[in-house]
């Protein structure tokens, strides 16, 4: 391995984007096997795309039936895809997570069960992500305001305060009011209660996600407040 390698395989990540299980539903609900974790996030739209059933894919998260079976079902299509993007993502998952070769088969799937348990107990996932994968801490977007400490690693799980509603022109007055005490019925209202989101939340938050580039127009413009005002009122209706 070059110098560079070294220093790149020692740099610590923050990883400031997430979507993480809380440590009780890792331990209590996380994948049940190797092959379910492996192939659960993007990797399945394109198995699809290689012909592979969604009965099939489906099954990859049914732990309760045989692992090569299962394996076998998506085959042809894991062969097709091994060199995608997210096919080459889990063959890393494979390979440097699991310690299984690069053609791993069922049997191989079954023989690293035991390291998936391992890190499915208490502690597993901060083990998991600090000290295998490296990060030097991880913000979790929860699409919500609250970002209390998390009791399981509060110097390692950062959460952010969710800004994406406000953002998308989502006005939930009901939700506003039991959160801060505010009903809100104009722009100056509106503002209150933000402000109040930020006096309870942002002691603990890390950052404030708006995702406002998730939904805008390329045609998006910065409006007045007047604008703003007259549009509002349709909005809480």
């Amino acid at each position: 391995m070059t110098d560079l390698a070294t220093h790149i395989q020692q740099i610590r990540v923050c990883d400031t984007h997430e979507h993480l299980r809380k440590e009780n539903d890792w331990v209590q609900d996380g994948p049940k096997d190797v092959l379910s974790d492996l192939f659960q996030n993007y990797v399945p739209a394109d198995l699809i795309s290689a012909g592979a059933t969604n009965d099939a894919v489906a099954n990859l998260g049914s732990s309760d039936r045989d692992v090569a079976e299962r394996f076998e079902e998506i085959g042809p299509a894991w062969s097709a895809i091994r060199h995608t993007g997210y096919g080459e993502a889990v063959r890393l998952l494979a390979t440097e997570l699991y310690g299984m070769p690069d053609d791993f088969g069922a049997s191989d799937l079954v023989a690293a069960q035991s390291k998936l348990d391992g890190w499915r107990q208490a502690g597993g996932r901060r083990q998991l992500l600090e000290e295998t994968a490296g990060l030097d801490h991880v913000q979790t977007d929860d699409f919500c305001w609250p970002c209390p400490p998390d009791a399981s690693g509060p110097d390692f799980f950062f959460y952010d305060i969710s800004w994406a509603g406000f953002c998308n022109g989502v006005v939930d007055a009901e939700a506003l009011h039991a959160e801060t005490g505010v009903t809100v019925t104009d722009l100056a209202s509106l503002r209150e209660a933000m402000a109040a989101i930020f006096d309870r939340h942002g002691p603990h938050a890390i950052a404030v996600k708006a995702q406002h580039a998730y939904s805008r127009t390329l045609r998006w413009q910065e409006r007045s407040d007047a604008e703003a005002a007259t549009i509002l009122p349709q909005v809480l209706t």
